[in-house]
């Protein structure tokens, strides 16, 4: 089964960076599960928490009160960019670069960092099925 974040209906729940510049975000996640590609297949949507861990991280903005509901995001490994799906569980190395807007104030953060790993912290929590190949998703949250 393939699986994807959401970021624009997940929640963030912490960050957190150490002495040493290693941290995470923690995320309640709304995640799509498939057999084809996630967000473009039909499968199922669910809640999972998921954590993201970075080496070297580095903190741009007002992070603000957390938890926090994702707008929207992305995350950029070099050139690349992941807008809004993040596949997970994976871990890339080289320039690594989340951009979140936060909350009803639209607070916008980037996280920055060498490495980053993303993996699951708890159980998929099956919400809805969702299918793509009609006009619209009916996931929503």
């Amino acid at each position: 089964m393939n699986t994807a974040i959401e970021l624009h209906d997940s929640k963030c729940l912490a960050l957190e960076i150490n002495r040493s510049g290693s941290g995470s975000l923690l995320l309640n996640a709304y995640v799509h599960r498939s057999e084809g590609e996630p967000g473009v297949s039909k499968g199922e949507g669910g809640v999972q928490k998921v954590r993201l861990e970075m080496d070297e991280m580095e903190l741009d903005g007002e992070v603000g009160d957390l938890p926090a509901y994702i707008y929207e995001g992305a995350i950029a490994i070099g050139e690349s960019v992941q807008d809004n799906l993040i596949s997970f569980p994976a871990t890339y190395s080289g320039a690594i670069r989340i951009s979140l807007m936060l909350a009803e104030d639209a607070r916008v953060i980037a996280v920055s960092g060498t490495r980053l790993s993303i993996e699951a912290e708890s159980e998929f929590r099956f919400v809805e099925p969702v299918d793509f190949t009609g006009s619209h998703s009916e996931a929503s949250s």
